[in-house]
């Protein structure tokens, strides 16, 4: 069983090294998820991704602002049930409108994903943060381990 500290540094590596994550919002209807591109603060506790929006993933995030989001290290082999890591964050998402702080949330964003400097240009596009409450890490397929995002290090 990993300490608090290593279960901390496998989450920054994971977050470090992975490009995509899934958001799990709720609407009126139910759950829906959806594949995003993020970049994570350095000391975890947020994430930022962009989305345009014109999409039901921004209208849900509107009305309803808490979130799930999972990131996860699996290679689509067998080996990822004894060895493969998943990460449930939770935390309350809203669109980053603050003139500064877009541009430097942009900046960190786009020094991960240069690839989507014209969709963040766009008109329609939002800059959203996630601030996170908690990290949930699995791994071996079945030890857990709770992370609060605001512990100190």
């Amino acid at each position: 069983m990993e300490s608090v500290d290593e279960t901390r540094r496998s989450v920054e590596d994971l977050l470090r090294g992975q490009r995509f994550a899934v958001l799990s919002t709720e609407s009126e209807t139910g759950p829906y998820c959806s594949l995003i591109a993020f970049w994570a603060a350095e000391d975890l506790n947020h994430v930022v991704f962009a989305t345009l929006r014109s999409t039901r993933k921004f209208n849900y995030l509107v009305t309803h602002p808490r979130v799930a989001l999972l990131f996860d290290d699996r290679t689509n082999r067998e080996t990822d049930l004894r060895k493969g890591m998943a990460v449930t964050a939770t935390g309350t998402a809203r669109e980053v409108t603050d003139v500064e702080a877009r541009v430097r949330t942009s900046e960190a964003f786009l020094a991960k994903h240069p690839s989507l400097a014209s969709f963040l240009a766009s008109p329609d596009c939002a800059l959203i943060r996630v601030d996170i409450d908690v990290f949930y890490v699995v791994t071996e397929f079945q030890n857990l381990v709770e992370l609060r995002a605001h512990s100190p290090r």
